[in-house]
């Protein structure tokens, strides 16, 4: 790994969830899907451009070695990139929620999906304060798989 990082401003609840699973700073998985986002958008810094300093972010993400790209020369992003990188990584939070919650929620009789969000927020170190946020998203990837007759 790197001493290079690249600053990210997401929603709180993501920014929890992404330290608590990846820690902090943000080490990503060799090769993962979010890994190639950010290897793909990775350039040398443009000579109009400062460097990023983190000012008004919320999240670090330690730039990996990859091949052909040394992090002492490829250590910024542009904007779309990040933005990107941000849908990336709600993807990975999105896909997480549905395995954990969806699953026993199918499957449980007998327990409020309330109480599921709030166990997936515990296990995942997001606040309580963000419980609305959370099952809010949750119930939206639901509704969405049923406009399209998903059973979900």
């Amino acid at each position: 790994m790197s001493d290079y990082l690249i600053y990210l401003t997401v929603p709180d609840y993501l920014c929890q969830w992404l330290t608590h699973t990846f820690g902090n700073p943000v080490v990503l998985i060799k090769n993962g899907p979010e890994s190639r986002v950010l290897n793909e958008f990775l350039v040398k810094i443009p000579a109009n451009k400062q460097p990023d300093n983190g000012k008004d972010a919320n999240i670090s993400i330690q730039i990996p070695w990859f091949k052909g790209k040394d992090p002492r020369e490829y250590n910024y992003i542009h904007n779309s990139g990040k933005s990107a990188l941000i849908d990336s990584f709600q993807t990975l939070f999105d896909l997480n929620i549905l395995e954990e919650v969806f699953t026993l929620e199918k499957f449980s009789v007998n327990c409020r999906t309330y109480k599921l969000i709030y166990a997936f927020m515990e296990k995942h170190g997001i606040e309580e304060q963000h419980f609305d946020t959370v099952m809010q998203r949750y119930r939206r990837l639901k509704n969405k798989y049923k406009k399209v007759d998903i059973n979900v």
